[in-house]
């Protein structure tokens, strides 16, 4: 095919200058189709940077030809150079080409980039604070526009105020890959003026680090709502000086008022009060992010199964959080083979059951039985259901 296109290309005398970027273009693309090679001759044909852009995006990162004038719309080369420059650094510094081809799909703009005045010192930052290229195409696809922001006035001031907090490169990388924006909206606007409400309310430093790292998304909201949820989850009655208050205001900022509303239904159908909904939410916040179609069959199989109380589950909410196929069926098997066989003489605390650590399991359930390999075998089968 690309003779084809070389024979055709040459047919026009005068751009036959354009042999040596087709042949750059098609070599990064295997097997170009001719559609892809019409529309580049066309480029040839009709010559101005929107076009050769857009050939260059079909060919390269095969965009359909629809989005790539739209795209072009917004880039400015009219040769190979600079896009092939980005390209290079990109791969410099550990990007597959995998990954290059998704970050310019959703942002193809980075192709216009100035390599070495925009791209270069963000990357080399990056790379000196102990990204891997994974780390780095992972942040800059999940939100590109951090390119277009100022590295010593926001990028650095961010990191740096994340790693006092986080005592750690590492956990600095972590929570900026959980969520990007943290490392560019300005400090004073949402991070900072987020970390002195919770200093206010009395919550330890160490439980501040820990939500930030676990969920940074919740002290990057307006401070006034954060304040709203920090007064909410106190009235229900958190401990700021608990490690779950922090939780319950992350599962706060995270459910809008009409999921609150709706999983509070889903309890109350299975004879929970609105005081009992609340007692289970300071004891295990995360109940309430528990997905209505999981309560429901968790609170089945505990109640109609494990002839369970729901009033017992909800004082142990920590029981809604294993799964049903990965752990409730597979140990509830185990322990009614030992009751049938009288292994055992009661049906084991529930609580034991369902949230002691798998090792733990098989000593307690499985190991200790001269049925061992029956009950592993067993176990594992309805595993693997």
């Amino acid at each position: 095919m690309f003779h084809f296109l070389c024979k055709s290309i040459l047919h026009h005398g005068r751009y036959a200058a354009a042999l040596s970027s087709a042949h750059r273009l098609f070599s990064f693309q295997h097997s170009p189709s001719i559609i892809t090679l019409r529309f580049f001759i066309s480029t040839l044909e009709n010559p101005n940077k929107q076009s050769f852009a857009a050939s260059y995006l079909i060919i390269k990162f095969g965009f359909s030809p629809e989005s790539a004038l739209s795209a072009s719309k917004h880039l400015n080369f009219k040769t190979p150079d600079n896009p092939d420059l980005v390209i290079h650094m990109f791969q410099h510094y550990g990007l597959s080409q995998e990954q290059i081809f998704k970050l310019v799909k959703k942002f193809p703009r980075v192709l216009s980039c100035k390599p070495e005045k925009t791209l270069l010192p963000k990357l080399k930052f990056f790379h000196s604070k102990g990204m891997s290229g994974n780390d780095i195409a992972h942040i800059l696809c999940a939100h590109p526009c951090i390119l277009n922001r100022s590295l010593e006035n926001q990028i650095i001031l961010n990191f740096n105020f994340l790693v006092s907090l986080l005592e750690s490169n590492d956990k600095t990388i972590a929570a900026v890959k959980r969520y990007s924006p943290i490392l560019y909206h300005k400090t004073d606007i949402y991070l900072k003026p987020c970390v002195d409400i919770l200093e206010e309310y009395g919550v330890p430093q160490k439980h501040i680090a820990s939500l930030v790292y676990r969920s940074p998304r919740s002290v990057m909201m307006s401070p006034n709502h954060l304040r709203r949820i920090v007064e909410t989850v106190r009235e229900i009655g958190c401990d700021p000086l608990k490690p779950h208050f922090t939780t319950a205001v992350m599962v706060m900022g995270l459910l809008s008022k009409s999921g609150w509303e709706r999983r509070l239904g889903v309890y109350k159908s299975w004879g929970w009060s609105e005081e009992d909904v609340l007692a289970a939410f300071i004891k295990e916040p995360w109940c309430m992010m528990t997905s209505d179609d999981k309560i429901m069959a968790v609170m089945d199989f505990l109640v109609n199964n494990m002839d369970c109380e729901p009033s017992f589950i909800a004082k142990n909410p920590y029981l809604l959080k294993p799964g049903l196929k990965t752990t409730f069926i597979p140990r509830a098997s185990v322990a009614q083979f030992l009751l049938s066989k009288q292994l055992i003489k009661t049906r084991p605390n529930l609580v034991t059951l369902f949230l002691c650590s798998e090792k733990l399991f098989l000593k307690k359930f499985v190991n200790c039985f001269d049925e061992a390999p029956q009950l592993l075998k067993m176990y594992n089968v309805k595993l693997n259901l």
